[in-house]
């Protein structure tokens, strides 16, 4: 994923994928990446990435939602 910027990370991937329906409704493309182990599913993370152009303003909305998890 070149010139994309990880954002945020969980180790639920419920709330990543939340993470990534707003940045989408606020027109910002976002990809979540499962990292989690299928076999040991307490291991491992899930990474959202955006646009790297496009960190700043989704570093913005994603304060909105009081996420504490961002990355910087």
């Amino acid at each position: 994923m070149q010139d994309w910027k990880m954002i945020f990370e969980s180790n639920q991937l419920s709330t990543a994928s939340i993470v990534t329906g707003v940045l989408n409704e606020n027109g910002i493309p976002a990809k979540a990446m499962d990292k989690i182990d299928s076999a040991f599913v307490f291991m491992g993370k899930v990474e959202v990435f955006v646009p790297a152009d496009m960190y700043n303003k989704a570093v913005e909305i994603l304060k909105t939602i009081e996420l504490d998890t961002l990355k910087p």
